[in-house]
């Protein structure tokens, strides 16, 4: 069982990441609706106390070179997407939070759905009661959409199976970023004093994810 020493290791709180949980760009007569699923790495609010000053996927250097604003650059449609932070359910796994907090994302009615979370879900104690948990909340969000899932930043092997066997089950498309986390190149490491939030992704580990999943567009 492989488990990178980062997942292990990351001490940035799942609680409170973001104030406003699902925020939302839209743009007229869009021919295409993303919506993106995801923890810290997707977005994160300003936390001082971790030395964080943005309001973006966490460790970019700017909203633009996150994964998010990398990915819909590389589009060449209009596109309204959404972008919501589902960290809290990861620790909780409290289902009446998406219909509670995560109702608009559902309404948005999205052509894609792109899920790329479980860092915070304490999988080593948890995973096999987070695993139905995880295939609820697909089901609850994917609707008619594309789904496109994505395994760990910080490798879990038996996570990462578990999402790729998933999505092979449900006709997904699957993407594989669980070696990215291992490679000091693509981690924000000597940008930021604090460990847990140095051990996210770069800007070019940023562009990697959204290359990655582009390529399954």
């Amino acid at each position: 069982m492989k488990i990178s020493n980062d997942l292990i290791k990351n001490d940035v709180p799942a609680e409170g990441q973001i104030s406003d949980c699902v925020s939302f760009n839209m743009t007229e007569n869009a021919e295409l609706k993303i919506a993106f699923l995801g923890n810290s790495i997707t977005r994160h609010g300003v936390a001082e106390e971790l030395g964080w000053f943005g309001d973006w996927g966490m460790a970019a250097s700017c909203r633009e070179n996150d994964y998010v604003h990398k990915l819909i650059s590389r589009i060449k449609k209009r596109v309204s997407y959404c972008v919501a932070n589902l960290s809290g359910w990861e620790r909780s796994r409290d289902m009446s939070l998406l219909e509670r907090d995560y109702a608009a994302v559902k309404s948005f009615g999205a052509d894609i759905v792109v899920v790329r979370l479980g860092e915070n879900a304490r999988l080593a104690e948890s995973l096999e009661e987070f695993k139905p948990c995880y295939k609820e909340m697909v089901a609850y969000f994917a609707g008619n959409a594309k789904v496109v899932l994505t395994d760990l930043f910080w490798e879990y092997e038996p996570f990462d199976g578990f999402v790729k066997n998933f999505a092979e089950e449900e006709g997904f498309a699957f993407v594989t970023l669980h070696d990215l986390g291992g490679n000091p190149e693509m981690k924000a490491v000597g940008k930021f004093a604090h460990a847990g939030v140095a051990a996210h992704p770069s800007d070019r580990g940023m562009a990697e994810i959204a290359e990655r999943i582009y390529k399954k567009l």
